[in-house]
């Protein structure tokens, strides 16, 4: 608390008091104007050049890029590279705005700040599985992709923190919340709107207290493999205008020597790599080939891209058009087609298989695909029902019984019982083969029967029962009702 009370300019004052004296310096340019008409045309060209660069000048603070690694704006972050520069030298810290995963070893550390875009979690998790480790400093940018996959969440800080800089709660003062060596030399933290961390199975770093104990963890780390991983909810610490403060600078500290110290299976000492907003992420851990890991990881933030914001306005277009000129194909190739009239179901002739009673039952029988054995069975059928209806007999009788009665009837010639029995013999091998073929008999193959056969078999059938009938009508009296 001592220390925010030492403190007389926030982010917020700075930006305001640059804001001002923007204004007043324009004001002043502006009762000056008046000089402007009596300067020669050559040198009014000049001046306006040079009060056009002095305006640029005093206006590129406005402009800046927050958390630029070459920034010394407020909200710039190179005081955190001399920083980090002092601490491990030059040759051990690297600046980057292009992160290759192929050139990083087990030994060195990752620093990134606010990432702008969604960070490849299987290439960090391979590198930290390996050694390295990694310190993710942010509180609402694309680092949740990182946080989700370890299974960290967001929350909220307390609204009535215990401590914060001049009553401010989104200023609130964190303290270190274990004995975690980065924070081994800080007292209090001035944080920046940052958010809380949830994980149960991590190490809490520094925590926000509140009025309530309701506290709120805004770091944690842990180990992934034989590399750790840092969590810090606010990226702001690290800024220009917040390393004044001491805890904020031995947090920074902290976390510099953390990235590359020493870890229980050997010596590190790598270099460090601090990586901020909108960096390219390329290349592949562990691998030399990196074009298939572009590839996937291209199509990955494409994806990720467009699920957050949209489709970009030339895929849209490009979309637009296509589906456009596919439709007006497919309804061209509609309209152009010349179609048949269709006759209506209810009016359509029924075709005479499909019909019921005698006439749909021949048709069936005399269709193309249907087998000639239907046939001489059918033959048979009306063959026995016929004789049996002339005979008055009440049922069909066998082959010899009715054979017999017809011989003793005399229905039929001597040559008309000859083929009698010749027929009623091919018809009772038909029905046995037809039997057993149903009954899985190996004996059991039905021979084909032509058209031939069948037309042959129906004429012998008509003239036999023609007969028959002729001979009963002239005089035929059954035997059972003779006298």
């Amino acid at each position: 608390m001592v220390e925010g009370k030492r403190a007389r300019l926030t982010c917020e004052s700075r930006f305001t008091r640059t804001r001002h004296s923007t204004v007043a310096r324009l004001t002043r340019f502006a009762k000056a104007s008046s000089t402007v008409r009596r300067i020669a045309p050559g040198r009014v060209f000049v001046l306006g050049a040079l009060i056009l660069a002095g305006i640029l000048t005093i206006l590129r603070p406005a402009w800046a890029v927050p958390f630029d690694l070459s920034g010394s704006d407020w909200e710039g972050c190179s005081e955190l590279v001399r920083l980090a520069r002092g601490e491990l030298g030059a040759a051990r810290v690297m600046a980057v705005t292009r992160l290759d995963f192929s050139e990083l070893r087990p030994e060195d550390g990752l620093l990134l700040l606010y990432p702008e875009g969604g960070l490849d979690v299987d290439e960090l998790s391979r590198f930290m599985g390996a050694g390295g480790r990694v310190i993710l400093l942010d509180d609402f940018g694309r680092g949740d992709t990182l946080l989700a996959h370890f299974k960290m969440e967001r929350v909220p800080t307390p609204s009535h923190p215990l401590e914060s800089l001049r009553h401010n709660p989104q200023f609130a003062l964190a303290e270190p919340a274990s004995a975690h060596p980065v924070v081994s030399d800080v007292s209090r933290v001035v944080t920046n709107h940052p958010t809380g961390l949830v994980h149960k199975g991590l190490s809490p770093v520094l925590k926000i207290r509140a009025a309530d104990d309701s506290d709120v963890v805004i770091a944690v780390a842990g180990a992934v493999g034989q590399g750790r991983l840092l969590a810090v909810g606010d990226p702001s610490i690290v800024m220009n205008s917040m390393l004044r403060y001491n805890g904020n600078k031995a947090f920074a500290r902290g976390i510099i020597r953390y990235a590359v110290d020493n870890d229980s299976w050997g010596k590190r000492g790598g270099r460090l790599f601090i990586a901020t907003g909108g960096f390219e992420q390329k290349g592949s851990y562990g691998s030399d080939d990196n074009t298939l890991g572009d590839l996937i990881r291209a199509a990955r933030e494409a994806l990720e891209a467009t699920r957050r914001e949209g489709a970009p306005k030339a895929f849209a277009y490009a979309l637009a058009i296509a589906l456009g000129l596919g439709l007006w194909v497919w309804v061209g190739s509609r309209a152009g087609r010349l179609h048949k009239p269709i006759v209506p179901r209810f009016v359509r002739r029924i075709p005479t298989v499909a019909q019921g009673g005698v006439a749909g039952h021949a048709a069936v029988i005399a269709a193309p695909q249907t087998t000639r054995v239907l046939a001489i069975l059918e033959l048979k059928s009306a063959l026995e029902e016929q004789l049996t209806t002339i005979l008055r007999l009440s049922q069909v009788p066998g082959h010899q019984e009715l054979i017999a009665r017809v011989e003793q009837e005399k229905l039929l010639s001597p040559e008309g019982m000859h083929t009698l029995r010749r027929l009623l013999l091919r018809m009772s091998n038909v029905e046995t083969m037809v039997v057993s073929a149903r009954n899985g008999s190996p004996r059991g193959t039905v021979q084909a029967i032509r058209d031939q056969e069948v037309v042959a078999t129906a004429k012998s059938v008509r003239q036999l029962l023609e007969m028959a009938e002729t001979n009963a009508r002239t005089g035929f009296v059954p035997s059972e009702v003779r006298s």
